[in-house]
C-alpha cells in the first residue's frame, strides 16, 4: 500500500510500551491472550497539515488487522485544531488491546476466527471525516501515515 498521508501528518517517532512503559518490538502472546500495549507516536503538524483542514477539527484512528484482514482493533482520538501547539509536536497515545478470538456472538454472519498468530498490521491514519460519513473510509486511507506490521512472539515465561 502506498501511504497517501493526504493531511501531511509527519511521523517524528513510533513506539510501542508493555504495560511498565519500557520499550518493546513485538506484541507477547500468553497462551491465547495478547498482552495489553501501548502505541505512542509523536507526529510534528506544521502549516502544509493546517491548510489543508480549513479549520476543521478531525481525528487519529489507530487501525489493526490480522494478516488475513480481519480488522482486530480500530480506536479514534479527537483532535482540536485549536489545541496544536505553537511548536506543531503532538503526542498520540492509543492502548492496545487486541483479542485472539473472535467469535459469531461478536460478529453476527462473519467466519469465525481465531487470529492473531504470528503478526499485525497496523495502521495510523487522520482524518476529518466522523465513523458515520459515507466518504469515511476513503478519508481514513488516503489519511494513512504509516503502515506496518508487528511481530508476535510468546511472552518469557521468565517475566
Amino acid at each position: 500500500m502506498t501511504l497517501k498521508n493526504k493531511y501531511d501528518v509527519n511521523l517524528l517517532s513510533f513506539d510501542l510500551l508493555n504495560k511498565d512503559d519500557k520499550q518493546i518490538y513485538s506484541l507477547e502472546r500468553e497462551k491465547t491472550a495478547l498482552k495489553e500495549c501501548t502505541c505512542k507516536s509523536i507526529v510534528f503538524l506544521d502549516q502544509d497539515f493546517q491548510s489543508k483542514l480549513n479549520g476543521d477539527n478531525g481525528f487519529f484512528y489507530l487501525s489493526a488487522f490480522s494478516k488475513e484482514g480481519q480488522l482486530l482493533v480500530f480506536e479514534q482520538i479527537d483532535f482540536d485544531l485549536t489545541q496544536l501547539p505553537k511548536s506543531g509536536l503532538v503526542e498520540i497515545v492509543f492502548k492496545m488491546n487486541i483479542p485472539t478470538h473472535l467469535d459469531n456472538s461478536t460478529f453476527p454472519n462473519k467466519k469465525v476466527v481465531t487470529y492473531p498468530k504470528d503478526k499485525i498490521k497496523l495502521q495510523l491514519s487522520f482524518s476529518t471525516k466522523n465513523v458515520g460519513d459515507a466518504s469515511f473510509h476513503q478519508d481514513l486511507e488516503d489519511g494513512t501515515f504509516i503502515n506496518t506490521t508487528i511481530p508476535i512472539k510468546e511472552a518469557d515465561s521468565n517475566a
